[in-house]
């Protein structure tokens, strides 16, 4: 018989895939953003027509009152850009602990656990959860001083090379020979979608570990769960199955708690890890009065680390056509693509209102 970890494991994986989906339909809010900042620079350059520019004082002021506004421009699109990621997250956050109560619930076949975050608490995991070191605020506010670096110096590195306003152009936008992986503008969405997805992580994993801290009286510490393929860290494979208590102490190693995320693009996950029947005080004797799904073993950790793809093998052909996509699926079943394309949601987003839908 499976024991609770296990089942729980499971219910969070199914959560994952749902995680995957919304990554998948912030990031295309965000890079849409990012499409009209671009379109908004490169309408300014043409503008300015660089290439008749002259060195003079005259001239180099115009220069200097273009790129200041569009230093403005970019710190505009990078505000809304947070501003849309926050009210995602905060949404997201009531989404994951509902998802937590559920997992333990459902696993357990009787409702111990109950939502009760308040709404500013929620928010403030939206908002301070840490990802190394810095909120997501900050990072997209570092990210807008690196592209107005980057916009400044292609600008005026192209002017001392004589560049046409076309070719400057070009080093923003990318050049469509290359898709337009070859121009400043690429770097950018790379970093932006990096931010999403860690961030969207960071806060569902924060959320549950805030849950399953609120309810120390069934729940002692979490177990750490990696998403074990041909990519992942060697870091996460170190902390696979490792576990720590409430306040987040390591159990039975020496190894610090890491943080919700082991580092950018983290897929891993935290399970609750359940008090015994002993430490609940309930007698050996009295467990046949339970229902049949919840006298499972409470004690011990998950079987084996989580392996997606084998995981969704083992759920109906609904369940996986919903997962991945119709298309996807069907090249899935043909083994015409693997795990580490599974893992790619983009063409199957799923909204927070659709997820929502499902756990509020």
């Amino acid at each position: 018989m499976a024991n609770i970890s296990d089942k729980i494991l499971d219910q969070i994986t199914g959560h994952s895939v749902d995680l995957l989906r919304l990554d998948a339909s912030l990031r295309k809010d965000v890079l849409k953003e990012l499409k009209t900042l671009q379109k908004n620079l490169v309408e300014e350059l043409e503008k300015q027509k660089l290439h008749l520019i002259k060195r003079t004082p005259f001239q180099m002021r115009r220069l200097e009152k273009m790129l200041k506004q569009t230093k403005t421009t970019i710190r505009s699109a990078y505000y809304k850009i947070d501003k849309l990621e926050d009210k995602q997250l905060a949404g997201l956050a009531k989404v994951a602990e509902a998802q937590a109560v559920s997992s333990i619930n459902t696993a357990l076949k009787v409702q111990t656990l109950s939502t009760g975050m308040s709404v500013e608490m929620l928010a403030a995991i939206a908002t301070d959860t840490l990802i190394e070191g810095a909120p997501s605020k900050e990072w997209w506010g570092r990210q807008a001083g690196n592209l107005e670096l980057k916009f400044k110096n292609t600008i005026r590195q192209g002017l001392l090379q004589g560049k046409t306003t076309d070719q400057i152009v070009q080093r923003v936008r990318g050049t469509r020979a290359n898709k337009f992986k070859d121009g400043i503008m690429e770097a950018t969405r790379r970093q932006a979608e990096a931010l999403v997805r860690t961030s969207v992580q960071v806060v569902a994993n924060e959320a549950r570990m805030r849950t399953y801290e609120a309810n120390n009286d069934l729940v002692k510490g979490v177990e750490w769960v990696s998403t074990l393929d041909s990519r992942t860290s060697t870091t996460c494979q170190a902390l696979d199955g490792l576990m720590w208590d409430n306040n987040r102490r390591p159990i039975g190693h020496d190894i610090d708690f890491p943080g919700a995320t082991a580092h950018w693009n983290c897929r891993s996950s935290q399970i609750s890890v359940l008090k015994g029947w002993g430490e609940l005080g309930v007698d050996k004797k009295h467990l046949s009065k339970l229902p049949q799904g919840t006298r499972a073993s409470m004690d011990g950790q998950v079987s084996k680390g989580l392996n997606y793809e084998d995981w969704l093998r083992s759920k109906p052909e609904s369940f996986q056509k919903e997962a991945l996509g119709v298309g996807k699926w069907k090249l899935w079943k043909k083994g015409k693509v693997g795990f580490t394309d599974l893992l790619d949601q983009s063409g199957n987003p799923l909204s927070l209102e659709q997820l929502q839908d499902k756990f509020t």
